[in-house]
């Protein structure tokens, strides 16, 4: 029976290998392998899945992390559909699956890809500007299948014409559990590339009987708006609906519509902010004083970027 491979990185984005029957299949760092693992853990040839004539069996080709399923080390072992493994701490998950599953994934992501054409129709930037930033935050999560995120464009000159988040209470503090918000922000700006990162762990014990969404890998992806003049914006979700890592195509899908958006931000013309917070009621602060969710991220993304964009002092 054929299987599938789901990978869940730390740094980079996940990707799905399928196996066919009939073939073995070498996972490894060495580019010759038929699965390459790009990570410091794993060893130039650390695996083997051969194809027993029914069957998949997992041997591990004397990797110095090892090789794991569903947290105990294993040098040779059959594999069950939805094991967890691990390749010297790459975390992934091993499937069975019919051939009529493998074209059902293959149509999806075609399917995907007509729908971002279809919001590239929908999203034009003549549209008033805050229909326009809040569109664009919607189709972001939809796109990607993100729980949460933020798209936010700068002035030339510094500061935050616009804003929106979806997914976050009106009021929530920016405490540490927004530190890898902020730390991919930073990075992205320093760069100019995007990013996906998740908190993807090899204490594969915890995954044993449960989901990879049960058991609470947090993702987050995040990509630049650029146009002539540098980084414009930045637009980044966080959070699958259906747990695990953001994939490949979920990037791709994001940095697409982040360059389609760049031409908003050279035709923004605007004297008031923009700021909406999408699909939150914003009650009375319990307490004087109190800042939006939306003030705070935006008074804390404009150090930032003005950070960023400061000389970088000499050695």
């Amino acid at each position: 029976m054929p299987a599938r491979l789901s990978l869940f990185p730390n740094q980079g984005v996940g990707r799905d290998f399928i196996f066919r029957e009939g073939k073995n299949h070498f996972v490894g760092r060495d580019p010759s392998s038929d699965f390459l693992l790009a990570d410091s853990r794993v060893s130039a040839r650390h695996a083997l899945f051969h194809w027993t004539g029914n069957d998949w069996l997992l041997v591990d080709l004397r990797s110095k992390n090892g090789t794991y399923v569903n947290g105990t080390r294993v040098n040779e072992i059959p594999l069950q559909s939805e094991d967890w493994l691990s390749f010297g701490g790459l975390l992934a998950r091993f499937e069975k699956v019919s051939e009529e599953k493998i074209q059902s994934f293959l149509s999806d992501r075609a399917g995907r890809l007509q729908s971002f054409l279809e919001v590239r129709r929908n999203l034009d930037p003549g549209l008033e500007p805050a229909v326009f930033v809040r569109q664009v935050m919607a189709y972001a999560l939809e796109l990607t299948g993100a729980q949460q995120g933020f798209v936010l464009f700068f002035r030339s000159r510094g500061g935050v014409s616009a804003a929106a988040a979806a997914g976050f209470p009106p009021f929530e503090q920016l405490d540490d559990r927004f530190r890898v918000h902020f730390e991919a922000l930073d990075q992205v700006l320093e760069t100019g590339h995007s990013i996906a990162t998740s908190n993807a762990r090899a204490d594969l014990a915890r995954f044993k009987h449960h989901g990879v969404h049960e058991s609470g890998i947090a993702a987050l992806a995040c990509a630049p708006i650029k146009s002539e003049d540098g980084i414009v914006g930045i637009l980044q979700v966080a959070g699958r609906r259906q747990g695990g890592v953001f994939t490949e195509l979920d990037l791709e899908l994001l940095e697409a519509l982040a360059d389609h958006s760049a031409g908003f931000a050279r035709d923004l013309k605007t004297e008031t902010p923009i700021r909406e917070l999408i699909g939150a009621s914003v009650p009375a602060p319990d307490r004087m004083g109190s800042r939006s969710f939306l003030e705070d991220l935006v008074d804390r993304v404009d150090s930032i970027v003005r950070a960023a964009r400061s000389p970088r002092p000499t050695v």
